[in-house]
């Protein structure tokens, strides 16, 4: 059997590691040896399954971003160290080490791990939703296409990136990349659908949609309540929490929302009223078909989980990633979003909207209707079949 190394570098929140834990649990239920290597090695570590895989730390850099508002993908990976080659090899020696003894790699937001197996020659899949993943075009896409990207400093990101990575590779005698995009050709598996995919130029593609990611088991009566019932996913630290719970309050809405690490007193404050909040992983497969509506911060699994139900949502991005996925819902006609820099925002009429007008469930339901027949087993079964192939 194959040791299996899933590997996080980049970016925040739980996602990355449910992402992985599928194939994870999959592999080392065939036999194989799975360990995670993580950015946060605490990351989804409650979540059913998880706890049987180990864990240990991933080589990321920590150095000051060059650009916190980056316009492409060339811009992200500068501001984690993909600006000079010696960050760089830092970055690919540290996992070459990790890796010394791998049969392959799979990674969600890894480039340093692919980099680090091409200088092995072991096989690296990328498992991602697709905003990681752009497009093998020179430059990469813009990702804020309601803001002026000229193309010379989109093109002069993605070049210094590979004026970084390309000495390095070359140093253990492995050929150039041409574009970002490059990096991911032949490793990639997209794990979304084309309403949702960040990247509509991509053209078509191989789209794998969700798997069953991990999830807890707790199923929690709704609370007593009128109208419509939600389902909610929030941030302990996202800003307008206090705000939303008083909305959902207002509105006696019955809603069970998941909140790890809440702060005790806004806990406190709506017990025994119509929203229930819970600390505890809750069952969401069990609970999406019971609701009416979902609020959640637009984290793709999540989103796509709502619309696969056929629930309209109201999205509450906290990041760039997730206010793209907000975009492409919005556009697609299937929820709301709220920008995370607006300031009072207006969630009631947000909730009686989704509530009242009969368009976003409707359009959500079109989209679970699209995929009623999409196997998330038989989605599993053929990246595992495609990565035990790259082995044999």
């Amino acid at each position: 059997m194959a040791k299996i190394d899933f590997a996080w570098e980049l970016g925040d929140h739980t996602g990355h590691v449910t992402t992985l834990l599928p194939i994870a649990r999959e592999m080392k239920a065939r036999g194989h040896d799975a360990r995670f290597l993580l950015r946060n090695v605490a990351a989804a570590a409650d979540v059913e399954g998880a706890a049987a895989i180990p864990r240990e730390g991933a080589p990321v850099w920590s150095g000051p971003p060059l650009n916190p508002n980056p316009l492409n993908f060339g811009e992200i990976l500068l501001n984690f160290g993909y600006h000079d080659a010696g960050p760089v090899k830092q970055l690919v020696d540290a996992w070459r080490d990790r890796l010394a003894e791998s049969d392959a790699v799979v990674a969600n937001v890894a480039p340093a791990a692919h980099l680090a197996a091409m200088t092995l020659g072991i096989p690296s899949f990328e498992i991602s939703q697709g905003f990681h993943i752009p497009p093998p075009a020179m430059p990469s896409p813009p990702l804020r296409h309601w803001e002026p990207a000229p193309r010379a400093r989109l093109e002069a990101a993605d070049r210094r990136v590979l004026a970084a990575i390309n000495p390095v590779l070359g140093g253990y005698g492995v050929n150039p990349i041409a574009t970002i995009g490059g990096l991911f050709s032949g490793r990639s598996m997209l794990l979304t659908y084309p309403e949702l995919d960040i990247y509509p130029e991509r053209g078509p593609s191989d789209y794998y949609g969700i798997t069953d990611s991990g999830e807890g088991k707790a199923e929690p009566a709704w609370p007593e309540g009128e109208g419509r019932r939600v389902f909610a996913y929030v941030y302990r630290y996202y800003t307008g929490l206090d705000d939303l719970l008083g909305a959902l309050a207002a509105l006696r809405v019955p809603t069970l929302m998941l909140c790890r690490g809440i702060d005790a007193k806004l806990r406190e404050k709506h017990a025994g009223g119509p929203v229930h909040v819970s600390e505890e992983p809750m069952a969401v497969s069990k609970l999406l078909p019971q609701c009416d509506l979902v609020v959640c911060h637009a984290s793709h699994q999540m989103t796509a989980q709502a619309l696969l139900a056929g629930k309209p949502a109201l999205l509450l991005p906290t990041q760039l990633e997730q206010f793209l996925i907000m975009r492409r819902v919005v556009r697609y006609g299937a929820g709301l979003g709220v920008a995370g820099d607006v300031a009072n925002a207006d969630f009631v009429s947000a909730l009686r909207e989704l509530a009242a007008n009969a368009g976003y469930a409707a359009k959500a339901r079109e989209f679970a209707e699209r995929y009623v027949a999409h196997d998330r087993g038989a989605a599993l079964a053929t990246m595992i079949g495609r990565i035990e192939g790259a082995l044999a």
